[in-house]
């Protein structure tokens, strides 16, 4: 059984720095996909302007996301929040984060040498109109 909860953001941050292997402020703010009560991937958001913010996903194992998951993931950002750009920053050798990336949507909008504690840093964006979960009927989003 899955489920997305939001308890426990203390806990949900720390699991997702633990995963990332990379800090987060202390201020990030979480939503966690739980698999037969076992958490197996977080969201978490952080660096809030007044029009984007920062993304950063981790997870564990196959089969991680529901409909539900993802549907919460860009429903905070987009609408809770009101934001009209997400951001992602990810090493340029990180392979499997610019396909997970890249297949929910985001675009790369630059890409600056050196500049990511790993090597070279690339910047990723989706706008809200270009958001193809919004609109997907899940538990959470009867399809109103």
């Amino acid at each position: 059984m899955r489920q997305v909860t939001t308890e426990n953001q203390r806990y949900l941050g720390e699991w997702l720095v633990r995963i990332l292997n990379f800090p987060l402020p202390e201020t990030t703010q979480c939503i966690g996909q739980l698999k037969d009560g076992n958490l197996v991937a977080v969201a978490g958001y952080t660096n809030f302007m007044p029009k984007a913010c920062e993304i950063h996903i981790g997870s564990v194992g196959e089969h991680w996301a529901s409909k539900d998951f993802i549907w919460a993931v860009f429903d905070y950002p987009f609408n809770k929040l009101g934001l009209s750009v997400i951001l992602g920053q990810i090493c340029a050798d990180n392979i499997d984060a610019l396909k997970l990336n890249r297949h929910l949507g985001f675009k790369v909008v630059a890409e600056i040498p050196d500049a990511h504690m790993s090597g070279d840093l690339v910047i990723m964006a989706m706008k809200k109109e270009e958001c193809r979960f919004l609109n997907i009927r899940c538990s959470l989003n009867k399809g109103e």
